[in-house]
């Protein structure tokens, strides 16, 4: 992800899983992960069996947005905390619709960034950089970034759960505006969030009660704020909604009542400027 995911950190945002990147690498059948990672993953699995599905379906969904964003001709994409970039994620579905397509991963985990190096070896136009997603200017202005994206040119930035680590006290509106405040018109905010759910709540304090280790430090919310993130936007039908329900294809997975999904997403365009009109 792209704020803290390993040891703890002076800034408060919690003491959270080690190797999260490699625990979601395996419910996703990579090869990026070793037993510490399986075994943490299963323990996750006991006290939330509905979590590998949920990853899944997030993964899913990041392809629809992108092929949406190719075919109205957004080509480069800044995902941030993008944990591993393994199979059919952003710049194999981008290339794909579009080999012109210019991809950057961004997550502050240092330990995954040689896997990811080597994930996205001989792919053009696409870098992966070690840098915190809440500093915007320097994750902006990292050279890294700057060698692939355009930033006159309207891009999409992807926020894929990277607000359910950043609590209200450290101003995630700020952030999302951060971003948005640099975007040239015609650019695209994606995000997703995971809602406010009894399960996850329920699974968090079994996982701690069993002594496995301290849960992920989290910010779960309501389907209305995640919502707010989006005010001054053009969201895309159909809104923010449950993940399943966000353009859905033939071949996704299926799942029993997905308007009951706790996990929330919506993509919006940036308008033209009020300055600019």
């Amino acid at each position: 992800m792209g704020v803290p995911q390993g040891a703890p950190k002076p800034d408060n945002l919690g003491v959270v899983l080690p190797n999260i990147a490699r625990i979601r690498d395996y419910w996703l059948d990579g090869d990026h992960h070793d037993d510490t990672d399986r075994e943490m993953a299963q323990r996750i699995e006991l006290c939330g069996p509905h979590v590998p599905y949920l990853v899944r379906a997030q993964r899913a969904l990041v392809r629809r947005q992108v092929d949406f964003l190719v075919e109205q001709g957004v080509t480069q994409f800044l995902d941030l905390g993008s944990g591993l970039p393994t199979g059919d994620y952003v710049h194999h579905v981008a290339t794909a619709a579009d080999p012109a397509s210019r991809v950057v991963y961004v997550d502050i985990d240092p330990s995954i960034e040689a896997d990811s190096l080597e994930l996205i070896a001989g792919a053009e136009n696409t870098a992966f950089v070690v840098a915190d997603c809440r500093d915007v200017r320097g994750v902006l202005d990292h050279p890294d970034v700057s060698a692939v994206l355009d930033s006159s040119r309207p891009f999409a930035v992807l926020m894929t759960e990277l607000l359910l680590h950043v609590p209200d006290g450290e101003d995630p509106d700020g952030l999302v505006s951060s971003y948005v405040d640099v975007l040239p018109e015609g650019s695209y905010l994606a995000l997703s969030h995971f809602g406010e759910d009894a399960q996850v709540l329920s699974g968090f304090q079994i996982f701690e009660g069993l002594r496995f280790g301290q849960f992920p430090a989290v910010s779960l919310r309501s389907r209305e704020r995640v919502e707010s993130f989006f005010t001054g936007l053009d969201l895309v039908e159909p809104g923010v909604v449950p993940v399943p329900l966000w353009r859905p294809e033939p071949g996704d997975e299926v799942v029993r009542n997905p308007s009951e999904v706790r996990m929330y997403t919506g993509l919006a365009r940036v308008g033209r400027r009020a300055d600019t009109a």
